[in-house]
């Protein structure tokens, strides 16, 4: 494979090692032409070495190279923490770029392409950084041990600094040489710390590495600032999905101070100016004539009858059953059946998605929040007609994504390549979108409908359950290819997987979608979770049985689920009553190999209720970062509130209704619950994730607690009690 942008061949590689110590590790199953047991070369030798993961200065700063991408959940602090924890690293002098765009240097271990999801980075990335972090430590010791003439085992390193007996030096003092020693094997030696020695990992008050810069406004993400020369660019895109223009007038526009070009791609026509407002104004002043005569005429709930429609008389596509569900039902004393229907949601990030991008000399560079490296570089490339090593990608923070940057067909990138190849590359160009763009980009969390049934035998002992599904998933390009794929984007977390009745199907219905869909929070967790939390909880009503040990009775098998659903009861003493005028909702989740539990506190009434107190427990393995995962369970109550009561995205005729915060709210602070509690089980598994898991319960819990309070029974969200 040719080298990418940022890539290290031999001559570069012996460059940098003059002046600092470039680490790559070998990643076996991907290094080109290497069996798992080939020795490691010399690094000055290896160009074909896999992830270059950090880099160590001549004055000591170490800088991690984070494949994965930061947006806001913290995954850069993350990343470097394990390493810095293997590296025995000064904190203070550890710093994170996003790495370039490179397979397969910096591919998920999972997905096969360099991507960012599924609450996946700290897990998969967790062996792999800390024998690059315990690599660069050992390369460090042995060239203090050569310096020094000294045994390697007589060294110590601790907070950036190699000492022996009196002598020391810090990591700077000693890259340089470190730089030529030999990269050690991956496996076995050297052995990464055991866990009773460390001194990052797991520790509170550690501090984000980006939490100065975003208190200051000095974080630099896409939105802001720009290279030399830049000029802005908005799009003016067709009203309804499907039309496209007919005829337009742009003089108007391009008399305007400050415009520079109006030009016509794929999507609509972009207008080319000095600067943002300048750009905003122009876009109103053009004349355009769209033909809409073949626009798309969906609207939401006539997809939502569609559904309805095929679950009633139709065969699902897909089925799943255990046991003997027709003999439970009809030997079932009580039979209990709900319904609830999903709306579209926007995934609305703080910062809309923005990117900047510059041809010179037949190369293309890019600068925005990238999720999805290897599909957003080749999409520019295929319609830039260049090279994929020649479309060099600078990853940098983004503010939120929710799932919308991980768009598999990469549309907000292709838009930026194709204005940069219809104004010939003669200006660097930042594609803005207002925030009114994005909510009107026809790219939602999928509706969904929600059928459930469940039998209940005469001593109120649940013995069979039925999930049925209809929605798209989120994944209809792989339809063919990957079907299992698509369907897991719609199932994902249901009752019939995640309890274990004695009996159960699932049911699984599609209807064809014009819509285009988009990855969210969650998955399709955002949608099962709540579905199957407040059915269980109306059984357990039904059954005149305490919520949390009707829970427990149906996760016997899985002891970790049923752990954490425990430390929530007890974090507010669940056996004692309730204090005077609070009353309880009960939440439990499995998702993306994390455990995790929610129970409300409510007061008031329906009409007039207040959120009181949230507590979590949550079992993710090795916490790496506990006050980041405390930081981003808070973040997805908020998350898991807002689209439980407040948002919602409506189409009408191929259009989306809403088009910003003021007819689409999220959740203010005013219903927040008054004290948010979390507990983080001690685990000795290896880390999962938590930016996706916490934030799918909390509108379950509170809704459960609401119900219990004589609330009308919910049956589609946004939910409003009253």
């Amino acid at each position: 494979m040719p080298r990418a942008s940022g890539g290290l061949d031999r001559r570069r590689f012996v460059s940098l090692s003059a002046t600092a110590l470039v680490l790559g590790i070998m990643a076996p199953k991907l290094a080109q032409g290497a069996a798992p047991d080939t020795p490691t070369r010399r690094a000055a030798d290896a160009p074909h070495l896999a992830s270059p993961f950090l880099s160590i200065d001549a004055q000591g700063t170490v800088t991690v190279y984070a494949k994965h991408l930061d947006m806001g959940q913290g995954i850069w602090t993350g990343l470097a923490t394990i390493l810095a924890e293997e590296l025995d690293a000064n904190w203070e002098q550890v710093r994170v770029e996003g790495a370039p765009a490179r397979l397969p240097d910096y591919v998920h271990l999972d997905y096969g392409a360099q991507t960012t999801g599924g609450s996946t980075s700290i897990a998969q990335s967790w062996q792999q950084l800390r024998e690059a972090g315990a690599n660069a430590r050992a390369m460090l010791v042995a060239a203090a041990a050569a310096r020094w003439q000294v045994p390697a085992g007589d060294i110590t390193v601790a907070q950036g600094v190699v000492r022996a007996g009196e002598r020391s030096a810090h990591f700077g003092e000693l890259a340089a040489e470190a730089g030529a020693q030999d990269v050690p094997e991956v496996s076995p030696k050297p052995r990464p710390k055991p866990r009773n020695a460390y001194s990052l990992v797991g520790q509170r008050g550690l501090g984000a590495l980006d939490a100065r810069a975003k208190s200051t406004g000095r974080q630099l993400y896409a939105i802001d600032g720009g290279w030399p020369g830049l000029k802005v660019a908005l799009l003016a895109r067709p009203p309804r999905l499907g039309a496209h223009v007919a005829r337009f007038d742009a003089s108007a526009a391009k008399a305007m101070a400050g415009v520079r070009a109006v030009v016509e791609i794929p999507g609509g026509l972009a207008v080319v100016a000095d600067g943002t407002w300048q750009a905003m104004k122009a876009r109103d002043a053009l004349d355009i004539t769209w033909d809409e005569s073949a626009a798309s005429t969906t609207s939401s709930q006539g997809y939502l009858d569609t559904l309805s429609e095929a679950m009633d008389s139709a065969e699902p596509e897909f089925s799943e059953e255990r046991g003997d569900s027709a003999a439970a039902f009809a030997e079932a004393a009580q039979v209990l059946e709900a319904e609830f229907t999903f709306p579209y949601l926007a995934h609305a990030p703080m910062e809309p998605l923005t990117s900047m991008g510059r041809i010179e000399d037949g190369e293309c560079y890019l600068r925005a929040g990238f999720q999805s490296q290897t599909i957003n570089q080749q999409a520019a490339a295929e319609i830039l007609g260049l090279p994929t090593e020649k479309v060099h990608l600078e990853t940098i923070a983004a503010g939120g994504s929710f799932g919308r940057r991980a768009a598999a067909d990469s549309d907000w990138i292709r838009e930026l390549a194709q204005v940069l190849k219809a104004t010939q590359g003669h200006w660097p160009i930042k594609l803005m979108r207002t925030r009114e763009d994005e909510m009107a980009a026809m790219r939602y969390r999928p509706q969904a409908l929600h059928r459930l049934r469940a039998a209940l035998d005469a001593t109120g002992r649940p013995t069979a359950i039925e999930h049925g599904i209809g929605g798209e998933g989120v994944f209809p390009h792989l339809l063919k290819i990957a079907p299992e794929v698509h369907r897991f984007s719609v199932i994902l977390g249901n009752a019939f997987a995640q309890y274990d009745f004695p009996a159960g199907r699932l049911d699984w219905w599609r209807a064809d979608l014009d819509i285009p869909v988009e990855t969210y929070r969650g998955i399709a967790n955002n949608h099962t979770a709540p579905a199957k939390e407040i059915f269980l909880d109306r059984l357990a009503r039904a059954a005149k049985t305490d919520p949390v040990a009707f829970r427990l009775n149906l996760l016997a098998e899985r002891p970790r689920t049923a752990a954490v659903l425990r430390r929530a009861a007890a974090m507010l003493d669940w056996d004692s009553p309730a204090p005077e005028g609070i009353t309880r909702g009960v939440a439990v989740q499995f998702a993306d190999e994390t455990h995790i539990a929610q129970i409300a506190e409510v007061s008031g009434t329906p009409e007039d209720y207040r959120i009181e107190r949230i507590v979590c427990a949550v079992d993710l393995g090795l916490a790496i970062n506990p006050d980041i995962v405390r930081a981003q369970i808070e973040g997805g109550i908020a998350f898991a509130l807002s689209n439980t009561f407040v948002s919602e995205l409506t189409i009408e005729n191929g259009a989306a209704v809403q088009s910003n915060f003021h007819d689409y709210p999220i959740q203010g602070m005013y219903g927040m619950p008054r004290r948010i509690e979390v507990a983080i089980v001690d685990s000795e598994e290896a880390p999962t994730g938590i930016g996706e898991p916490g934030s799918l319960l909390a509108g379950a819990a509170v809704i459960n607690a609401l119900e219990r309070m004589g609330a009308k029974p919910v049956t589609s969200f946004p939910y409003r009690p009253a």
